[in-house]
């Protein structure tokens, strides 16, 4: 018998045979109620409980349901119901298209539109295959046989996907011998998926799952109709550009071709920025304060310049503003916070200053604007005056821009307000979303890389931060909005690929952002790189990637 090494929590140590299961390994030497059973890192990569030990490993167990877990438990949401709506419904294509209210939105090709027969059939299917507690295998294949079977099975958006990939191998996973290609490892069964909704909403219907940190709760089903729209929208463009799927941006490449796809996703977001100027020209003259929120990463600085651009065109006089200079001073946010100094809640903004300068400019009086000193944790106070007249607009940017705590004191009528995500319409496959989450992080892994002083490591640990911060502050506002903007360019991640492959690359394998960077390197290895000479020095990506004409 040939044994390997194994050691789990870096306190088991064990020597097994080659070829038993991480499940096998921890049901009998790991207590049951210690540890996640819907996924491991192996060898500093997420893996399949079902995955089979071939070599000598380190195997480290998860509990809490967090980002990794609830990406665990949508995967295989996700695949059961492709493999549901491929049972009962064997002439048309399940698209799984993006988040939405707290699930995934999923359309058919061919149906334009979803009734409650429909879900109510993908229910019981979906139930009958919880209820078989089906194994999930994965398996290893050459990549060429991958795209050969796709190919067969009519999986061509899977078989283009691995096409362009530099992978010499595929990771598949397969539910009673129906193999798919998976972004990152599901459950090892699909008896695990104990919570599950399916709504009907808009073209199609959302399939609902327990976000983190609450595995045993779904949550409630709220309508986001202006995401909705903006979705849609993204949809419009990706049809324009004729690219829905990443595999699509690298033929282009591929065919040379890519150059007009920059060409026209720029034009794309000038034309929406010189409409949302054109709406807020529309607006009785009393709506002065443009706000501009949206989470981290999503070009904010770039669009609110651009957009005064746009409203100078106009004819108007416009003034921006950084909510960031209206920190208090870092002594009076620890007089309030007592620990940790958080910059991310309302409370660490000089409320009453914002209020009063505002106040100040839209009756036409000057105002001396402050700005922050983070080195020193304080406000500086300068020359920089601001005379303006009761026609000037003021461009507000920061990410508390959307909630009405932000100004108590100024009644809505003066305020129009604009939010604004980078929510890519590309997808890995018809089955395999890309989140915005991700594009995100990658955008500010390249930043923080080339202009902060951060490694892909320390981005990586503080963007859980980030994120809660999002969902508490920014996420439950964005229906708020007057309008929305779509930061997200086609292109992108050929782009950032380079910039964000040198950072990922640096992280060391016994980081504990290890597994996260290299899940990272993997979503990159699906798109070709593309060279940045051609894009604007306006365009919102070269606030990540440099070369901007615009002093940030």
């Amino acid at each position: 018998m040939e044994a390997v090494n194994i050691t789990i929590n870096d306190t088991v140590k064990l020597k097994e045979r080659k070829g038993r299961s991480v499940k096998e390994i921890l049901k009998e030497h790991v207590p049951s109620n210690t540890y996640s059973q819907y996924l491991v890192i192996s060898n500093g990569q997420m893996a399949s409980l079902n995955t089979k030990i071939e070599e000598d490993t380190k195997i480290v167990t998860i509990r809490d349901y967090d980002e990794p877990l609830k990406r665990a438990y949508e995967n295989t949401a996700a695949l059961i119901l492709t493999h549901a709506a491929q049972q009962i419904f064997p002439e048309e294509k399940l698209i799984i298209s993006h988040s939405i209210c707290e699930g995934l939105f999923c359309k058919f090709y061919k149906k334009k539109s979803i009734d409650d027969e429909t879900v109510q059939k993908l229910i019981n299917a979906f139930n009958d295959i919880i209820k078989k507690n089906l194994e999930i295998k994965p398996f290893i294949t050459s990549r060429l046989k991958a795209i050969k079977y796709f190919k067969q099975i009519g999986r061509n958006d899977s078989a283009e996907l691995l096409k362009y990939s530099n992978r010499k191998n595929a990771l598949l996973y397969s539910i009673e011998d129906k193999k798919s290609w998976l972004s990152s490892p599901p459950a090892p069964n699909t008896g695990l998926i104990k919570l599950f909704a399916l709504q009907t909403y808009s073209t199609g219907f959302v399939l609902k799952y327990p976000i983190e940190p609450e595995p045993e709760r779904l949550p409630a089903f709220v309508k986001q109709n202006r995401l909705c729209q903006i979705f849609n929208e993204a949809e419009r463009w990706g049809e324009i550009l004729e690219t829905t799927d990443i595999s699509h941006v690298n033929r282009l490449i591929v065919n040379k071709k890519i150059s007009d796809m920059i060409k026209i996703s720029e034009a794309l977001h000038e034309k929406k920025i010189a409409i949302i100027a054109d709406s807020i020209a529309k607006q009785n003259n009393d709506r002065r304060l443009i706000f501009i929120a949206g989470p981290s990463s999503s070009g904010k600085t770039t669009f609110m310049m651009r957009l005064y651009i746009q409203l100078r065109v106009l004819g108007y006089k416009a003034v921006t503003l950084s909510l960031d200079n209206y920190f208090l001073n870092r002594d009076e946010i620890i007089n309030k916070q007592r620990k940790n100094i958080n910059y991310e809640v309302l409370e660490a903004i000089d409320l009453d200053l914002l209020n009063s300068h505002l106040s100040q400019l839209l009756s036409g009086k000057p105002v001396f604007l402050p700005k922050y000193d983070f080195k020193l944790g304080k406000k500086n106070w300068g020359n920089n005056e601001i005379i303006a007249n009761k026609k000037t607009l003021f461009i507000i940017e920061g990410i508390h821009g959307l909630n009405p705590g932000l100004t108590n004191n100024i009644d809505d009528s003066y305020k129009y307000k604009i939010y604004i995500s980078a929510l890519t319409h590309l997808n890995f496959d018809n089955s395999n979303r890309i989140s915005t989450h991700d594009a995100r992080l990658i955008r500010r892994i390249v930043r923080d890389y080339k202009y902060r002083g951060y490694s892909a490591s320390e981005t990586i640990k503080m963007w859980q931060n980030v994120v809660l911060g999002e969902k508490k502050y920014i996420f439950p506002f964005q229906e708020e909005s007057n309008i929305m903007f779509n930061s997200s360019l086609a292109y992108e991640f050929g782009v950032l690929k380079k910039y964000a492959e040198e950072a990922l690359n640096k992280v060391p394998e016994d980081d504990s952002s290890y597994p996260e960077s290299k899940r990272l390197l993997d979503f990159l290895s699906y798109s070709l790189p593309i060279d940045d000479h051609e894009i604007s020095p306006t365009s919102i990506l070269r606030e990540f990637i440099g070369k901007s004409s615009f002093t940030y």
